[in-house]
């Protein structure tokens, strides 16, 4: 009997599905799809298509006119492709509603960062960190501090944007690169170092930690950490070329010749490495080969000034006395300022 039963309510049921149709309602409101787009927004934001996400934030902004974090986003979107007076106009609209909004103020210092405004971007951020501690404001204040060659200013905001967050891996790099450039060397490598505990897969300061290293003449180790810059990275030429320039200088000059002749067969037109042959085949005294090296960096770049004044040394040496006076003008003009001594010594 129960059996019975049980089969009577299954085919009930089947009969009932068989035979009735439920209608879904797919419609949605235009404040959820405004919110749908948003979402797909940020998530092209977060993957660098600016554009693309620019359009999505239009068309929520479309459906919903005060959406104010779109606004936002929208100008991050607009900024990230360049496209400045489209930025300055959202981020306008969000301080006009929003005058305390701390990452709105940021925002409008990176569109003027973004066009190079220095002192409108500077502006904007104090105006970000008086209302309260913003580790990217301090971070770029730090960057424009650095540019502006204010090195100790710069060290002082980084260690503001570390303070605030203190896992932020780009600080600690940056503030690095300050403190060799006022040669705290010893407090360099343990910021390159904090940077690297941080984020292990920043390969480009394994070549800034050699380049401590290279300075402070220990070459031994500034290869050491140049090699671990290429092994993360093979194609990594900056750190090729700087691991050259420390056997060069460490006196292990087929090493250093290796390594340059290897940048070249990756990238013909490396202008760097044909000096820096220049300045090997100066070291073994083939004069005529530092003189063509030379020559050939100078053809890729013009304002190789390093590359003048090797031609310059050369031509010395095979007595072109003219075109060696010449090479050093042209390399004390492009800021290389040891060629200014050879012309007070060797030139009229």
């Amino acid at each position: 009997m129960r059996l019975n039963l049980l089969l009577f309510f299954l085919g009930a049921f089947f009969v009932s599905s068989a035979q009735d149709t439920v209608k879904v309602n797919t419609t949605i409101s235009p404040e959820e799809q405004a919110q749908q787009n948003y979402n797909d927004g940020i998530t092209a934001l977060n993957k660098g298509e600016g554009q693309l996400a620019a359009d999505l934030f239009s068309k929520s902004i479309e459906l919903k006119p005060d959406f104010e974090k779109a606004l936002y986003n929208r100008c991050v979107a607009y900024t990230l492709v360049r496209n400045y007076p489209s930025a300055m106009s959202d981020i306008n609209k969000v301080l006009s509603t929003s005058p305390n909004n701390i990452e709105a103020r940021f925002a409008k210092a990176m569109v003027f960062f973004g066009q190079s405004q220095k002192d409108s971007t500077n502006r904007w951020l104090d105006n970000c960190l008086g209302i309260g501690k913003h580790a990217e404001a301090y971070y770029y204040k730090g960057i424009m501090s650095y540019q502006a060659g204010d090195y100790n200013e710069a060290i002082k905001e980084y260690s503001g944007a570390i303070e605030v967050k203190p896992d932020y891996a780009y600080a600690y790099n940056d503030r690095a690169s300050a403190k060799r450039a006022i040669n705290d060397l010893t407090g360099a490598i343990a910021d390159y170092e904090k940077a690297l505990s941080l984020n292990p897969s920043f390969v480009f300061v394994y070549n800034n930690l050699g380049s401590v290293y290279r300075v402070s003449k220990n070459y031994d180790k500034a290869i050491e950490y140049y090699t671990k810059a290429m092994t993360a990275k093979p194609d990594y030429l900056i750190a090729l070329n700087n691991r050259g320039a420390a056997k060069l200088e460490s006196g292990k000059l087929d090493d250093a010749k290796k390594d340059f002749e290897e940048v070249l067969k990756k990238d013909p037109k490396n202008s760097q490495a044909f000096n820096n042959l220049a300045s090997v085949a100066l070291k073994q005294k083939d004069y005529k080969k530092a003189k063509d090296m030379a020559g050939k960096a100078i053809e890729l770049n013009a304002n190789n000034g390093a590359a003048y004044f090797n031609r310059g040394i050369a031509r010395q040496m095979l007595r072109e006395e003219d075109g060696s006076c010449a090479d050093w003008k042209k390399a004390a003009d492009l800021g290389v300022s040891a060629a200014k001594s050879f012309m007070n010594t060797d030139c009229n």
